[in-house]
């Protein structure tokens, strides 16, 4: 508790930059172990004759290391080796994080099996032939009279090689990353908790059956700064640590943008760190699966097998008991997947779920705190922690319940000093050299409490790319009428475009509001220029970064809700006389994206097309095709997955207009042997409880049921 709750503020923060409480950067932990990138080393052999894992992940590292150090010479396609230097480093990081926990282990519990060898393999081996790739491209041999030299040229790669690495590394990197959490859950012994845990092939194919929510928290929400909402931590790290409290729920109850999400982030991260983080879920209104509780218990059983390895055999045989229990009502599958492994539990665990009214069903959301509070009754160590904003069908469940502790409006309520002393400390540490002292305490004043007024805000002014200068930006900040009025801070960060580009910019972003899950900057692209409209996904980044981000990913999301929430408010049609009112015209957007999906579907390269994964054998079960999960990653691209899963709901979204555009496209999915090929597929990526959701309402359509389907 001292460790985490001995931070202050700086008392000079205003004067200064203050530190961040994130963990040891990744470039200094990477020098720790790798200070020289060494090129001339046999790749492979680190692990094929290697028994420790340890030795193939460090030999990534320095790989990965390496190639960073060459393509910061490059001259040419900046864009493309910024984002790949960015990508790289926050593999690195993830890797050496892994390597980090495994240097805990005892060397015989490090023992390579063959369930991640081939990973390791494949990963390092793309590492090393990107690596050559680069290197052969930087040097080149220049011979004199003074014998051989070496000299410098540009590295001169095609855009699209580059990306195309960027795509196989993400793939490769994903898999590598679940095989490793395995690897964990796998080890005969868990050297931690002192645990004998056996799990075999059986049990860990049982447990990458369930399916997953696949949106990362942390590539859109971070920790708290360190020294702020010290007084709300040790409150929740109070109600944690009690295991005498008849309250095992504790209830973060505040307004849209008051910083819920970051608190969640912050003890969820300190709860991961002392080992007591059984799961978390982050509800995400800009992502189809993490708007429901679809995938809810089978995400938090398969969050359970990562934090806590030792349960992992229970969670696999109640699976194996339960084949069909995605099928089965919310309360039987928290009850099977969730509170019945935790009674093998020794110790405690926590559940934490964030944002719970970004569920987008009022009767998900009932069902899903109904289960959560038989949950934590049933269960004498579970403790779970629920943020959400005020909402009528959350409160009429938690108001109520006796075994509840409860926060509310504390994170922004202005009475609080220590609310304005938080935004004070961020916003000197974001505006140190950007404005003076004085002005930087007047822009607190102006966030009146709410910190996603005061972030948004601070990105503007900070904004390299922007063309007016700090100061214009803070004048016309200043000029806002109502104190923290998100809205009018948004209009503000369109009035700072060119109006020659508003047309472009409103189609761009009405595309990425009608997608059911982010898309990757070259996916939108290609949606762009198959719609027709010209426009960038990286110039609609760089210019909207204050409420837009592009993660490791390539993945574009919206930093927060209350942006998605603005642009749903910009849907409706202006009037006449609404003068020049931002219009996101969503019903085209959805029309734009069927058509998209029809093109990817029917792409004589990358489309649908008999036996896409290349199995052996049609008559094997998904569960006895080895190495499954790779052929999906390797054969189906993200954009195919996509629009497998997808395109039924744009076709239900748009107007008749669109589907009646779009329907020989219709007829031609629908069609033998491009409906199987479709169902193949749907197979493959868990896609098939959707599309038969998919199916029930686009039917319901006027001018599709009878008629195409």
């Amino acid at each position: 508790m001292s460790s985490r709750g001995s931070a202050q503020p700086n008392s000079s923060t205003t004067n200064q930059p203050a530190s961040s409480s994130s963990a040891v950067p990744s470039s200094r932990k990477r020098a720790r172990v790798y200070s020289v990138a060494s090129t001339g080393f046999d790749i492979l052999g680190n692990i094929s004759e290697a028994s420790d894992i340890l030795s193939p992940l460090k030999a990534a590292c320095r790989t990965s290391k390496s190639i960073i150090d060459v393509i910061q010479t490059a001259d040419d396609n900046q864009d493309e080796w910024n984002e790949l230097i960015q990508r790289l480093d926050g593999y690195m990081s993830a890797v050496q994080n892994q390597i980090d926990a495994f240097e805990k282990y005892p060397p015989e519990e490090r023992a390579v099996d063959d369930a991640l060898s081939q990973s390791l393999v494949e990963y390092v081996k793309l590492l090393g032939e990107f690596h050559d790739k680069v290197d052969q491209h930087k040097h080149k041999r220049s011979r004199t009279g003074f014998g051989p030299l070496t000299t410098i040229s540009k590295i001169k790669l095609d855009p699209g090689d580059i990306r195309k690495f960027h795509r196989d590394l993400e793939d490769q990197h994903r898999q590598l990353m679940e095989k490793l959490g395995f690897f964990a859950a796998l080890r005969l012994q868990v050297i931690e908790r002192n645990t004998k845990v056996i799990l075999t092939e059986v049990d860990a194919s049982a447990i990458l059956q369930l399916p997953m929510v696949a949106f990362v928290a942390s590539s859109v929400h971070n920790p708290c700064l360190q020294g702020t909402r010290q007084a709300v931590l040790e409150t929740i790290w109070r109600w944690a640590e009690d295991d005498m409290s008849e309250k095992p729920i504790f209830w973060l109850c505040d307004i849209a943008g008051s910083g819920k999400s970051t608190v969640a982030m912050s003890v969820a991260q300190a709860w991961r760190s002392e080992g007591t983080l059984g799961a978390q879920f982050f509800f995400s209104l800009a992502n189809s699966e993490g708007s429901t509780t679809e995938k809810f218990c089978s995400t938090l059983a398969r969050e359970l097998v990562q934090h806590m390895p030792e349960l992992a055999p229970h969670i696999a045989e109640t699976v194996k008991r339960n084949p069909a229990i995605m099928r089965s009502s919310f309360q039987d599958q928290i009850r099977t997947l969730v509170t019945s492994p935790l009674k093998h539990l020794q110790g405690r665990a926590i559940l934490v779920v964030d944002a719970v009214d970004e569920c987008k069903s009022g009767t998900h959301r009932k069902e899903l705190l109904d289960g959560l509070a038989m949950a934590a009754r049933e269960t004498s160590n579970l403790k779970i922690f629920i943020t959400s904003r005020p909402d009528p069908i959350i409160e009429s469940v938690l108001q109520p319940l006796s075994i509840k502790a409860q926060l509310k409006d504390r994170l922004h309520d202005v009475s609080h000093h220590d609310n304005i002393d938080d935004i004070a400390t961020y916003v000197h540490q974001s505006l140190y050299g950007v404005l003076s002292q004085d002005k930087r305490e007047r822009l607190v004043e102006k966030a009146n409490g709410l910190f996603i007024w005061a972030s948004t805000a601070c990105r503007m002014l900070s904004d390299k790319t922007s063309l007016s200068p700090p100061e214009d930006i803070y004048n016309r900040l200043m000029s806002i009428d109502e104190d923290g009025g998100i809205d009018d801070l948004y209009c503000l960060i369109f009035e700072r475009t060119n109006p020659a580009y508003y047309t472009i910019m409103y189609e761009m972003l009405a595309l990425l509001l009608a997608a059911f899950e982010p898309l990757t900057s070259e996916d939108l692209d290609d949606a762009l220029k198959h719609a027709k409209i010209k426009g960038s996904a990286k110039a609609l980044v760089q210019n909207l970064g204050s409420v837009l981000i592009e993660d490791g990913t390539s993945l574009i999301q919206f930093r927060h809700p209350t942006f998605v929430e603005y642009l749903r408010r910009c849907s409706v049609a202006p009037e006449a006389n609404s003068g020049n009112r931002i219009y996101i015209n969503v019903l085209k957007a959805h029309g734009q994206a069927a058509s998209w999906c029809f093109k990817c579907l029917q792409s004589p390269a990358e489309g649908l097309r008999f036996n896409i994964c290349q199995i052996e054998s049609s008559f094997s079960l998904n569960s006895q095709i080895k190495n499954l999960e790779t052929k999906v990653s390797k054969f189906i691209r993200r954009r195919l997955r996509y629009a497998s899963s997808h395109w039924l709901f744009h076709l239900a979204e748009t107007d008749d207009n669109w589907r009646s555009k779009l329907e020989d496209d219709i007829r031609r999915a629908i069609q033998i042997p491009h409906v199987l090929y479709w169902m193949e597929i749907l197979s493959f990526i868990g896609g098939v409880p959707r599309v038969i959701n998919g199916l029930r309402t686009v039917t319901r359509c006027k001018g599709v049921s009878g008629q195409s389907l």
